[in-house]
């Protein structure tokens, strides 16, 4: 019972330690947010590219200009070709939910789509942005209703 004679300290070192828990929580998710995005993000990771390529190859300005269009290039073919396999997806889990829902009664139907919807916001949230000029790379989410108007053609429902 002595512990309670100081209680304020004790009071302190817990508020402490959440606080603690919180500030590292917040940096924690902000640096992995970069992490992902320099790694998804086509723009960074061609520039990030050319510069290992100029640090270990000791690349000449005149190579470095040559290679630079090839990688961005790269990039934006490589972005594309995840929108397109993020539209298929979409098709494939779609076709899935619907036959799915065929084997549910009524009120599984009901709790099931707001199952998807509350996955498919969840993904929605989680979605790292686009390169400049290109689409964003969100998709309708895995567990998600038709693509809303605006997304890439190759996301939308009935595209292959």
């Amino acid at each position: 019972m002595s512990w309670l004679r100081h209680w304020k300290v004790v009071l302190a070192l817990v508020a402490l330690s959440a606080l603690g828990a919180a500030t590292g929580t917040v940096i924690t998710l902000k640096v992995v947010k970069r992490v992902i995005e320099g790694r998804t993000n086509p723009e960074r990771m061609s520039q990030s590219l050319l510069q290992e390529y100029q640090r270990r190859l000791r690349l000449t300005p005149e190579q470095a200009d040559k290679i630079r269009p090839i990688l961005q290039r790269t990039g934006r073919e490589m972005w594309e070709l995840r929108t397109e396999m993020a539209g298929r997806t979409f098709q494939v889990i779609r076709a899935s939910h619907e036959e799915i829902a065929a084997e549910l009664t009524p009120e599984q139907r009901e709790e099931f789509a707001r199952l998807n919807r509350e996955m498919r916001e969840r993904l929605r949230l989680q979605g790292p942005p686009g390169p400049k000029g290109l689409p964003p790379m969100k998709g309708p989410g895995v567990f998600s209703a038709p693509a809303p108007k605006g997304e890439p053609k190759s996301l939308k429902e009935g595209d292959k």
